[in-house]
């Protein structure tokens, strides 16, 4: 049976379609995937599909808000999962919780901005001054793969595609590439 991708974009995808051009390009590169995309706040939504997919693979990719979206599944189901993926995840304080997530993987990949680290030009380090945290506060548990990529927030194919320092990338996590 094959596997269902869930990726879940954040609250600006709706205007600037991050996570939805990261679908579409991933999407028409593996047809044999079953490939579903969200916006974040589509919780009953999300948990539906999860749940109608049992016995399949599933496998969930946040970015941004949609990365608590991510979380929040993770923390709330039972259920085993494939690939769980953070990218440049973002919530409010106190709203990311350690979780032991029943997943063949877990990877969190953060966006350090042009300068390659984090700087005011990176707008999730910019947000999360205020309103949320970053990389660091995003997917704590045991076994993460975490992975600097050297974009912006709103760039999330190549934050997917990076190498990480052990020469593997998000995407290659997701596509059973990393053995």
């Amino acid at each position: 049976m094959r596997p269902l991708d869930i990726i879940i974009g954040g609250a600006g995808d709706r205007v600037f379609g991050c996570a939805r051009r990261y679908f579409e390009l991933f999407r028409s590169a593996q047809p044999e995937r079953e490939v579903i995309y969200l916006t974040q706040g589509k919780r009953r939504q999300l948990r539906a599909i999860a749940t109608a997919a049992q016995g399949r693979e599933v496998n969930l990719i946040g970015h941004s808000w949609g990365a608590a979206d991510v979380s929040w599944l993770i923390r709330t189901s039972p259920r085993e999962w494939g690939v769980v993926i953070g990218v440049d995840g973002v919530a409010k304080p106190g709203r990311w919780r350690p979780f032991s997530p029943k997943a063949r993987a877990v990877v969190s990949v953060r966006g350090t901005g042009s300068e390659g680290r984090i700087s005011d030009g990176n707008l999730t380090a910019w947000m999360g001054r205020g309103i949320g945290h970053a990389f660091p506060e995003a997917f704590r548990c045991e076994g993460v793969t975490r992975i600097d990529a050297p974009f912006a927030h709103y760039d999330m194919t190549r934050m997917m595609r990076w190498q990480g320092a052990n020469g593997v990338s998000a995407e290659d996590v997701l596509l059973g590439c990393d053995k």
